[in-house]
This record gives C-alpha cells, structure tokens and sequence, in this order.
C-alpha cells in the first residue's frame, strides 16, 4: 500500500503544535483520522507512525536515521499496516484477532508499536467487536492508528475510544474551535457532576435547559466541547474506565442528535436517563 513519501514534519500542519505535543506524552492510545483525500488521510497516519518510531533526539520524525528510512520503505517491523488482502473489500476477523493476540508482544526496534489499520470501515461489525478490549486497555508501548472516509460506519464504541483527527480538503488539521469562556464553566461544572454523581449530578441535567438560555449556539457547543474533553480523560484515565466511555458514547449519540432540531430538555433528558 503506497502512501506519499513527500517529507514532512508533524509541525507543517495547522495544528501540528498540538499533534507534536501529544506525540511527545501523554499520547492516546488511539487516533481516528477522518475526512479528506485517502492520500492525505494516509500521509498524516504515516507521519504520525514514522514520528513514533524515529529514534532522533531532536524534532521527530527527522527523515534521516535508519528508522525512518525503514518507515519511508514501509518496512519497518514495529509499523504494522493491517489492510484488505488479495482483493477483497473486508479485513477479516482473524486479521483483527492477530492484532489483539500480538499487541502485547513488546517492539522489535523502536520505543512503541503502531497498528495503521486502512481502511477502518471495512472492519465488519463482528471485526470492530473483537479489537475493541485491546482499544480499551491497550499496552502503554502500542498507539492504534484508524483511518476512515466515514467515521459513522464504524461502532460508536470505536469512535469513542479514539481521538479523532479530522482532515479539511486542504489536508490541514481540523482543531476543535475554542470555547466561549460560559462552555467552559457549563462543561467543567458538567464533569464535576459527572465526578460526584448521585444529586449534583441531577441537579445539573435539571438546569441544564435553562444554563444555555434557549441558545442553540451554546448547546451545540457545550456537547462538543464536552465530547473532547470526556475523550481526554478517557485517554489517560486508570479507573472507572467503562463509566468514562459510557459517557463517551452518550455524547457522541447527542451530536449526532444535534443535526435534527433538538431542544436542551431532549439533551438534557436523555442525559439523565444515561447517566
């Protein structure tokens, strides 16, 4: 599977700063990268791939030490490309099932281990099941890389264990809009009911409605803005992991709620009952 080797660095795009910070550590420990071209959509995989693997002491990848020169001829041991063979259009189960049985087997060469998996939708539902434990709790040595036209097919519990990357037509990457400093409070008020639970929690479902004064604008931002910052703790939470993505998958059902012309009690209610 060739990809364009034209020599980049991580920092050429947009939001190269904040991909180059989180390829330095904390990493997560999944990326789905969405939109644009195949070509571009492959080129970002692999330059985050190569960054992963390059063993330079300064900016990575520096596209001259021998781990690189193996990544540019798509040989190097610890880049695991896991793709449709021999013409067919679906990575078979026992493709997936391979990547969850060596996962855990440490790199030959490198610090970490990347699974690019292209295209990710042509993981059948039965496919997308069975990678999912390793999605959950990978080894701290492994970053899956999941490349897709169209996010939707894949499972919402995929989608919401991975950050997503999102590819404009210009091949930059899209970073979230900064939220309003009254998303902010609304968001981080969000996740300290979330913490606490029980009747903060409530309370905040209850006042929901009326926090948001019947703007649409806040609503639709207090959901995104929530959705990353759920994903953050996910990515690097140690306990309570299932009760994280739980709230994952709610807010990313509420998005997609949010395309039809829903109120802040439908979103609120609906959280309430999740919740």
């Amino acid at each position: 599977m060739q990809y364009n080797r034209q020599a980049m660095n991580i920092t050429s795009f947009p939001a190269g700063a904040h991909l180059a910070a989180q390829l330095k550590g904390p990493l997560a420990h999944a990326y789905l990268i969405s939109g644009d071209s195949a070509e571009n959509r492959g080129g970002l995989a692999m330059l985050m791939a190569r960054s992963l693997v390059c063993v330079a002491s300064g900016g990575r990848p520096c596209d001259a030490c021998v781990a690189c020169e193996k990544a540019q001829r798509e040989s190097h041991p610890d880049i695991i490309i896991v793709a449709p063979i021999d013409g067919k259009r679906e990575i078979p189960v026992a493709a997936v099932r391979d990547v969850v049985a060596n996962a855990p087997t440490l790199p030959n060469e490198a610090e970490h281990k990347v699974y690019l998996i292209n295209p990710a939708e042509a993981m059948n539902p039965s496919a997308q099941n069975a990678i999912l434990k390793v999605l959950e709790e990978p080894p701290s040595f492994v970053t899956f890389l999941l490349l897709a036209e169209n996010p939707l097919a894949l499972l919402p519990t995929v989608r919401s264990r991975c950050v997503t990357l999102s590819l404009t037509p210009t091949g930059e990457v899209n970073a979230p809009h900064a939220p309003s400093s009254e998303v902010e409070e609304l968001v981080t008020a969000f996740l300290a009911a979330f913490d606490m639970g029980g009747l903060e929690l409530l309370q905040f479902c209850v006042g929901l409605e009326k926090a948001v004064k019947e703007d649409r604008t806040i609503l639709v931002s207090f959901v995104e803005t929530g959705y990353v910052r759920l994903v953050e703790r996910l990515a690097h939470a140690s306990n309570d992991r299932r009760r994280q993505m739980e709230a994952v998958s709610l807010f990313d059902s509420l998005k997609g709620d949010l395309k039809f012309n829903v109120s802040a009690g439908h979103i609120s209610g609906k959280m309430l009952a999740t919740l």
